[in-house]
Formats: structure tokens, sequence, C-alpha cells
């Protein structure tokens, strides 16, 4: 009674183990398309993902991977833009060389720009993301704070020091993103910290050397040594998609059709 018990066990556990293997999403090399950042990315809900192209043009493409249209500025796109596309009705674009926020549409037309002087906010500000109620997340590099400036109000709602979180002598900040209702900032030395929609600080996520993160589902995605690699945001279950170390991937954005594969100047399309 207790072999066929084990026995049954182990054949339980075989097929599990072959379900999630075919369950697994084998990407499928599509095409090259050249970019100018493997950083200024990010993907909407609608799967729709926004880069830079050579010229530093904002190019939107649909979930297929289909060029839907492309947004030609004259002064804010420049070497270090963040894009943010996680609001469903707008899309930010940041420059921290101009310290400059520029709202856009979904059809890439601009809704509204504005310096962050105007809002009497005068220390270097070096990352920023949407947040809800037409508010931004930044990081203040100068006075390492995370605060949240509300658009209607004009004016800084609430602030979180940074002093005892962060390693003064060795943090590198390079983004911020809102994700389900809390708010995630990119320490490439450091990890991925983690804060409430009220600026409290929650936990350190043990992912350093990353320079880009993304969201799908209730997982968080990145690209370390060429892999493509997703972190459960609330089970810590972690899985790995790899390739050939000769692509030399950096980023990586991730819908639910297409995967995008970044290099310093082009990304891999896949299927999958």
């Amino acid at each position: 009674m207790k072999l066929n018990r084990t026995i049954a066990i182990l054949c339980l556990l075989i097929l599990s183990v072959v379900t999630t293997f075919a369950q697994q999403k084998q990407p499928t090399f599509l095409q090259t398309i050249a970019v100018s950042s493997a950083t200024a990315i990010s993907a909407d809900r609608n799967n729709a993902v926004y880069f830079l192209n050579p010229r530093r043009n904002l190019v939107q493409l649909d979930s297929l991977g289909k060029l839907v249209t492309v947004y030609s500025p004259q002064t804010l796109l420049g070497r270090a833009t963040t894009i943010d596309a996680g609001n469903p009705l707008k899309i930010l674009l940041f420059n921290p060389d101009r310290q400059e926020l520029l709202l856009l549409d979904r059809f890439l037309r601009p809704i509204s720009s504005a310096l962050l002087p105007e809002f009497e906010i005068t220390e270097t500000i070096r990352a920023a993301a949407l947040g809800s109620d037409d508010s931004f997340w930044l990081f203040n590099e100068t006075d390492l704070t995370l605060s949240k400036l509300d658009m209607r109000m004009r004016k800084i709602v609430f602030e979180t020091p940074l002093s005892l979180v962060l390693d003064q002598t060795r943090f590198d900040v390079r983004m911020l993103r809102e994700y389900q209702n809390l708010v995630y900032m990119l320490d490439f030395n450091g990890g991925v910290y983690v804060f409430d929609n009220l600026g409290n600080y929650k936990q350190k996520l043990p992912i350093t050397g990353v320079s880009y993160i993304g969201f799908l589902g209730n997982e968080l995605y990145f690209v370390k040594e060429g892999n493509l690699h997703f972190y459960g945001l609330y089970n810590q279950q972690q899985r790995t998609i790899s390739f050939p170390k000769d692509k030399n991937y950096t980023s990586a954005l991730a819908t639910k059709n297409r995967l995008y594969l970044f290099t310093r100047n082009a990304t891999d399309v896949y299927s999958w």
C-alpha cells in the first residue's frame, strides 16, 4: 500500500513538471528593430509598447508589434528620457537633464508639459513616474527623498526620507514605477525598494545589477546576464527564460503576445 502511494505521488510530481514545462511560453524570433535606448521603454495595459527610435522619436507599436504612430518632439527626448505608459489614459516622458515632464495621450498627442522648477522643486530629480489622481512620483537625488507631486494642487503633497533606506555611498536609482497600488524604485546597486501608495517603505527585493524592470500580471521581470527573469510579486517564485549569451540583452518588455529584448541599439522581437 505504501509503495503504491509513493508511486502515485511520484507520478503526480512528474505530471506537474511536464505540465509546467508544456505551459512555458517558448519565444519565437520575429524581427529586429533599431532603437536608441535600452531603458527609455515602456508597455501599457493594452499590450502596446513604446521606445525611442534612432532619431529619438517616440514609437508606438500595437499588441502584435505593428507600428501605430510616431511622435517627434522638438526638445524633450534627450539621452536620459524616461517613458512611463502605466496609466491607461496618458504617457509620461521625463527628461532629467531638463527637469521636464511631458504628458501625451494614447494617440501620442501632447496634453501638457511642465518644468519642475515651476513647482518650486529646485533640487535634482533623477527619476519620475506616473501616479494616480494626476500626480507624479519623484526621486530627489539631492536630499534623498521619495515624493508625490500633485498637479492639481501644484505642490508636493508628501515625501519620504530615504537616508535610512538607501546606501548613501553607492546608490544608483534608475527608475520608479507605480503598479497595483505599490511604488517600486530600482536601485542598480541596492535592489528594488517597495513603498505603499502613501510612500511608506515596505520591503526590498533582492534584485541588483539591473537597469530596467517591467511588470506583467503578478510578476516583475528583468534581464540579467542576458537572460529574462520573472519574480512573483506575492509568492516570490522565480522563473527564467534563457537566451544565447552572444545576444547581450540588457532589458526587456513583455506583453501578452510579444517579447521585446533590447541591446544597446536594437530590440529583437519574439512571439510567445
